[in-house]
Parts: structure tokens; C-alpha cells; sequence
């Protein structure tokens, strides 16, 4: 049976350009009346139309559907087999992705009800910043990394830092960069240099602050208003357990707002734990024997439901690590 190309269009729900355009990439074939000048197609037409966008659901580009017109059964399995395997790594990619978005979506659900201040070990990150203050960081090797894990990495992490030597100095300099999961370095196989650096977990006080998306307006206030628009919460929460900052401060950017006539940033601000040593406090070492006795005799009840049993002595030796 011969088709006009309007008949061919209309069946398969396509235009004549389209029709047209099949056949200049070689999917059918018209043949033209002598007499009338009209192009009829023929059921293979019909076939043909349908293989082609059947391929292109498949995710086939035009070009290699038209190769495929002249393949063996032998070369269309390849060439079936090789898609299959882009996609199962496109599958994967989005699994991914969608899990980053979960994380963010849960986060950001916890910042609508001012989420209080908890422990937690920090994430296990590799991160490369690229910028130290109010300085631009641009060394070749370091824009490298960061290229490698923006454009590599599904699940990555814009992160503010403070590292600990600026803490340690009285200054609360906050630095930008990107990261990713440490797990995702070899899953993802990304490349890495010296400019990646490991942030390890660890045992962390974890509170989401709301903060200006604008860092220049950081760079007017005082180190203390800083400190206190960032890591407010946390101090107070540190000081209500006898903790104190041991190490980076590290935030990870949740989500961007404008509330109040202003740009925010929800960010998950971190750091690093280490108690107080209980000398600070008072306690004298001969009075360390007195603490674990005391717990040994008068805790038997949270001791029975301990994890790993303890004795007297073993106590003592908590007591002086904690000393």
C-alpha cells in the first residue's frame, strides 16, 4: 500500500517536516509519481518512522540511529548493549543526586522549625577551598580540583570554614569552599591533588545558623559579631556542657532565601568538640580515687546497663584521662 506523506504524518502523529526530515537522515524512503510528482511511501516507511523514534526513546542520537540503519544483528546488540551500560551509569548518577536532594530537603525542613543545637559526628569530607578571607584563591593546580568535584561529583557540598590556627589567633575568618563525601572520592573515582584536603569526622556540636548571603556584609562586623551571628547557638549550648571549640569550624551550605527583604543562607554549622579538663573546674587529682569509688557504689543501676562492664579502676582511668 502507498502513503502520501500527509497520510504518514497524520498516522504517526508528526509533521511533514518531520517526515522529511526522516528521510533525509535515511530512516525511509519516498518513491515519486512520474505523473502526479507526489512522494509515496510504502509500509516500510511506516516502519521506519517508528524504529526511529522508538531509538530515539532508547536515548540514540540521530547520527548513530542512522548508522544503525545498516547494522548486522551483531552490531545492533553492541550497539544496544553499550546504551544499556550509559544508562545504568546515568540510573546511578541520578540515584545519587536525588539522595543529595533529600538530604538538603530534610535539612532545610529542620531549619523551618529553628532545629536545636545537637552532638554528632561531622561528616567525613574532601574539600578544596577557593577562597581564604577576603582573598581569591587562584593557583592552577587548586582550579583544577575545583573543577574536578563541580563538574564530577552529584552530591557536592558548598562549605564556610574557620580554620582552627584563625580561632586560635582571635579571629573568626571565614573561608569558602567546595567538598564531597569522602566515600565519593573513589565511587565516583574523581581525580585529587594536594589542594584536596581530608576533614575527617569527628565527635562535633551541629546547629543550623541563618546568615547573610552577602559575605560582604560579614566583613564590616567586628569578629565577635561573626562569631556570634554564625556559631551563637553553639557557644552557648558549649558552655552549658562543659565543651569548648578543638578544631575547624566548617558550615555546609543548605539553602539560599529572601525573607525579611533580605538574601539568606540556611548553613549547617559544625565544630569540632573537646571538653574542658576537670582541673579547670577545681578538681584535684587526689580527689579523682574519690570520684570513681563514689560512681562504682552509688551507679550500679546506669554501670549493670553499661555497653562494656567497668570496675573502680578502670573509672580512675576515665577520671584521669578527663584530668
Amino acid at each position: 500500500m502507498r502513503y502520501k506523506i500527509s497520510d504518514l504524518a497524520k498516522l504517526l502523529d508528526v509533521s511533514t517536516n518531520t517526515v522529511r526530515r526522516y528521510e533525509d537522515m535515511g530512516y525511509i524512503s519516498a518513491v515519486r509519481d512520474e505523473n502526479s510528482g507526489y512522494r509515496y511511501y510504502d509500509d516500510d516507511g511506516i516502519f521506519g518512522v517508528l524504529n526511529a523514534k522508538m531509538h530515539v526513546k532508547y536515548g540514540f542520537s540521530h547520527e548513530q540511529i542512522a548508522k544503525m540503519q545498516h547494522f548486522s544483528l551483531e552490531q545492533s546488540i553492541e550497539a544496544y548493549k553499550k546504551r544499556m551500560d550509559e544508562m545504568d551509569r546515568q540510573i546511578a548518577y541520578m540515584t545519587y543526586l536525588r539522595h543529595r536532594l533529600k538530604d538538603d530537603y530534610v535539612l532545610m525542613n529542620k531549619a523551618a522549625v529553628n532545629s536545636d543545637i545537637y552532638e554528632k559526628n561531622s561528616l567525613d569530607l574532601r574539600y578544596v577551598l577557593y577562597k581564604y578571607g577576603e582573598k581569591l584563591l587562584q593557583e592552577p593546580e587548586r582550579l583544577l580540583q575545583v573543577k574536578e568535584f563541580l563538574y564530577n561529583s552529584p552530591e557536592l557540598q558548598h562549605i564556610y570554614m574557620i580554620p582552627k590556627e584563625e580561632i586560635e589567633k582571635g579571629r573568626f575568618t571565614i573561608c569558602c569552599g567546595i567538598a564531597v563525601k569522602e566515600e565519593h572520592v573513589e565511587k565516583y573515582s574523581l581525580k585529587t591533588n594536594d589542594y584536596a584536603r581530608h576533614y575527617t569526622a569527628k565527635p562535633s556540636v551541629m546547629g543550623i545558623s541563618r546568615i547573610p548571603a552577602k559575605l560582604s556584609l560579614m566583613s564590616e562586623k567586628s569578629d565577635d559579631e561573626v562569631r556570634q551571628i554564625m556559631i551563637g547557638k553553639h557557644i552557648t549550648y558549649m558552655k552549658e556542657h562543659n565543651l569548648k571549640v578543638a578544631g575547624d569550624v566548617t558550615g555546609i551550605v543548605i539553602s539560599k532565601a529572601y525573607e525579611d527583604e533580605e538574601e539568606v543562607l540556611y548553613v549547617l554549622m559544625d565544630d569540632v568538640l573537646q571538653s574542658e579538663p576537670l582541673k579547670n573546674f577545681g578538681v584535684k587529682e587526689e580527689d579523682l580515687p574519690v570520684f570513681a569509688k563514689d560512681v562504682a557504689n552509688t551507679q550500679l543501676r546506669l554501670l549493670k546497663n553499661n555497653y562494656i562492664p567497668l570496675s573502680e579502676e578502670q573509672l580512675l582511668e576515665i577520671y584521669k584521662a578527663a584530668f
